[in-house]
């Protein structure tokens, strides 16, 4: 550990992380690896992973030991699988390779066994073992008679804080034996949120607009990251996210990434902080607890830092800036409006002297005419640049070499004009040119599939086990070839991208993203080989097989489905505009709708639901027509959505609309029918329309009982809806004897303590105070009182 600098004094550790491949894929959402790499980087470590480093001219286990031997602490997470044999010591995984160099460098070893005793761990049986069990059962044994002292885990969260507080006492025995001071006390937690993009291969820090982010300001400070020009490239994310990381390895208090290119991002983002700020408190919605976030930053927003990035809309993002307090806000943008929101930080393209030293310090070639001549074909850009720098160094080329292939690609019309410009004709070459260099030798075969599938998916990164999804379903083809591919295949190939500066991976390893200007270049090349349709269908499908898998769990992974809607949106915005017969416009369509209905579970976005739901249901009448049945139930739940955002006067006309035609199509004692006429009940009461109401509460209950029967849980409801319309109306007298009489079929239908039953009691409490019947009131409160507390269902986290 010579020469490393504990990360109190501002510089973290190399940390490298071995393990097997089933540790990153499971338990889906956040694995096992995932809660490992967001501990190191909350303690504010850099993450070292063999599945992260490109394909590189070297035998495979000298580049293994190379990057153990290069690394400052060593990180076991070790199942019960081996492994992947070597490919040159086939006698040894890579896993128990890392173990030995690691041994061998005499590096501090913090390992963790996965409990083989525990009843779960969230991994499937299958992949539990592999082939080689009896010699993974032999390391494991090995590791526990070394003297190390090993730490077992048997979930995520467990396993995260083992790792955390080992690092973390790792930390403080190296002050202690160097002669440092420790702080003493409690260590501040570091709460980190979204997904910070590591650092990229060759990326070049800009040391004055570093300067520019972290210039002192009054109170709660705004900077404004935005592009000279307009363009994209010029590297505004990876400047925001390189202050983020150092802002993550100074140990500041919360540091959060928010992906703000639409408003479900960013209420998805700031939900997630709010979720790690304050976990086990519960937020009525998305947009409650995005403005909690404000509020306790600017009451408390010292070491803060939010990062909105990619942001499109002034409007969407103010409303949850702090406006006073100690936070730091960074927004990047595309766009020059933004700029009023805080103080400027323009980024250019790089100057033509700092292209030239960028060049020379990757590829460590000194002609600089031949450099000069490349980064002018490139405008300059240090997207392009990297890519390009990436090629000539993989591919050992000379300036004048690459500088032909360049010229030679066939770009046709891509990256046409837009608003701030023109894109020099060599970005989307250079891009291609990468892409090309990332395919050949590719023993995965499935590199440029991966590209395809992430370019028409979110820009603000797509998780590893989507990628790892679609690889198992046969989405990824390898070389041509369809077929189920293992996580190992997917990684190497990401890995190789990485390498290439086709994608970046985030801090903690969990996802990968790939730069906007990227994912045009080549969605451009797929339409003009007729590819996009296809590309899209398969990703499509490959959503949809994960919605229908989600929606029985969805209460067990609220993130992983709000990730679900992000990634649909952007297919929708990827794909191409196609009639309304082709299959795709369909499964999209379909898709759509799948967003709506998560929504609807989540029931805590009702705003993003509502933007949603305005495109979807014109287009549904459009391909579906306006009387399919799914069509009615977009239309009624369009309206349930504005009754829930408090806009009656847009509800019940769709109401109304819904259950005339629900009536016509479905007919009148339809359960569909009879459902919309409750809800337009529903919002004629809210509305003041007692009378009203009251009518469609009485048919809608006498309909109930004739088509379903005296004891349908529908009708309970419908009862007990029909008896607080008579008491806003003060018809008390009809109202009690509904309460009493709902209460007593809840209790014998859905038992004493089910919830309705529970809110019914309660509201036939309500109703004998309003009534003066005191006594019974008070009773039924104490009743209720004690039933909520012996009884309450734990909040959701």
């Amino acid at each position: 550990m010579s020469g490393s600098v504990a990360p109190g004094d501002g510089i973290g550790w190399r940390v490298f992380v071995s393990h097997t491949s089933e540790l990153r894929d499971y338990p889906p959402g956040r694995s096992y690896v995932a809660a490992v790499e967001r501990a190191i980087s909350a303690c504010g470590h850099v993450i070292v992973d063999m599945a992260d480093f490109p394909a590189a001219d070297q035998v495979p286990a000298e580049l293994c030991a190379e990057r153990v031997r290069g690394c400052d602490v060593y990180v076991g997470v070790l199942g019960t699988r081996y492994g992947s044999p070597v490919r040159d010591k086939p006698q040894v995984s890579y896993t128990e390779l890392e173990f030995g160099t690691a041994t061998e460098a005499g590096l501090p070893r913090l390992v963790f066994l996965l409990d083989t005793e525990a009843a779960e761990v969230g991994i499937p049986p299958s992949r539990l073992v592999d082939q080689f069990w009896a010699r993974q059962d032999a390391f494991r044994r090995r590791v526990q008679d070394s003297g190390l002292v090993t730490q077992a885990f048997s979930d995520p969260g467990t396993l995260g804080q083992l790792v955390e507080r080992s690092l973390r006492e790792l930390t403080e025995e190296h002050r202690r034996r160097d002669g440092g001071t420790s702080q003493g006390g409690q260590v501040p937690a570091v709460v980190v949120a979204g997904e910070i993009p590591r650092e990229p291969l060759g990326f070049q820090a800009r040391t004055d607009l570093l300067a520019a982010l972290d210039a002192p300001g009054p109170g709660s400070r705004v900077v404004v990251v935005h592009a000279l020009t307009g363009l994209r490239g010029v590297g505004k994310t990876h400047l925001a996210a390189a202050y983020a990381r150092a802002k993550l390895a100074e140990r500041w208090r919360l540091v959060a990434w928010i992906n703000a290119g639409d408003l479900g991002g960013i209420l998805a983002g700031l939900t997630e902080v709010a979720a790690e700020l304050e976990p086990g408190v519960s937020q009525p919605d998305a947009e409650s607890a995005a403005r909690s976030v404000r509020r306790r930053l600017e009451i408390d927003g010292d070491r803060c830092l939010l990062v909105f990035d990619n942001a499109a809309d002034p409007e969407l993002v103010q409303p949850f800036i702090p406006a006073t307090g100690a936070a730091r806000v960074i927004i990047t943008s595309n766009h020059l409006s933004m700029a009023n929101l805080g103080a400027g930080v323009p980024v250019d393209a790089f100057t033509k002297d700092e292209a030239l030293a960028f060049l020379a310090e990757w590829t460590g070639s000194a002609d600089m005419q031949g450099a000069g001549v490349v980064a002018a074909e490139l405008g300059y850009l240090p997207l392009a640049l990297a890519q390009a720098a990436a090629v000539i160094v993989t591919q050992h080329l000379g300036y004048s070499t690459y500088l032909d292939r360049l010229r030679g690609m066939p770009v046709g019309e891509l990256l046409r004009p837009v608003e701030a410009g023109q894109y020099p004709r060599g970005v989307a070459a250079a891009v291609l040119l990468s892409l090309e260099g990332a395919r050949s030798g590719d023993d995965t075969g499935i590199c440029a599939a991966v590209m395809e599938l992430l370019a028409v998916l979110s820009a603000a990164g797509v998780r590893r086990a989507l990628v790892y999804e679609a690889a198992q379903l046969g989405v990824l083809t390898a070389d041509g070839q369809v077929g189920e591919l293992p996580a190992e295949v997917a990684d190497r190939a990401l890995a190789r991208l990485a390498g290439a500066s086709l994608l970046t991976f985030s801090v903690d390893g969990s996802s990968v993203s790939v730069h906007r200007l990227v994912m045009r270049v080549i969605r451009e090349q797929l339409a003009a080989a007729d590819s996009l349709t296809p590309v899209c269908l398969a990703a499509a499908q490959l959503l949809d097989s994960m919605a229908a898998s989600l929606i029985e769990r969805w209460h067990q992974d609220r993130p992983a489905v709000r990730d679900l809607i992000e990634q649909i949106m952007a297919l929708y915005e990827s794909s191409p505009d196609s009639g309304a017969d082709d299959a795709l416009t369909r499964q999209i369509l379909r898709l759509r709708w799948w967003a709506t209905a998560f929504l609807g579970l989540l029931r805590d976005s009702t705003a993003q639901s509502i933007l949603i739901g305005e495109a979807l249901l014109p287009d549904m009448e459009r391909v579906l027509g306006a009387d399919h049945p799914d069509t009615l139930t977009m239309r009624n739940n369009l309206a349930a959505d504005y009754q829930d955002a408090g806009r009656a006067a847009e509800a019940i006309p769709l109401f109304e609309q819904t259950l005339a035609d629900r009536e016509r199509v479905l007919g009148a004692d339809h359960a569909h029918t009879l459902h919309t006429r409750g809800n337009l009940a529903a919002a004629y009461q809210v509305a003041g329309r007692t009378a009203e109401a009251i009518t469609l509460h009485e048919q809608t209950l006498a309909d109930r009982e004739r088509v379903l029967g005296a004891d349908d849980p529908s009708i309970l409801r419908a009862r007990g809806n029909l008896a607080a319309a008579y008491q806003v109306a003060g018809r008390a007298a009809e109202a009690i004897p509904l309460f009493e009489q709902t209460v007593a079929d809840m209790e014998r239908v859905l038992g004493a303590d089910h919830p309705d039953t529970l809110r019914a009691r309660r509201n036939l409490a309500l109703a004998y105070q309003d009534a003066g019947r005191a006594a019974e009131a008070i009773t039924l409160h104490k009743q209720a009182s004690r039933d909520q507390e012996s009884d309450r269902e734990p909040s959701d986290p």
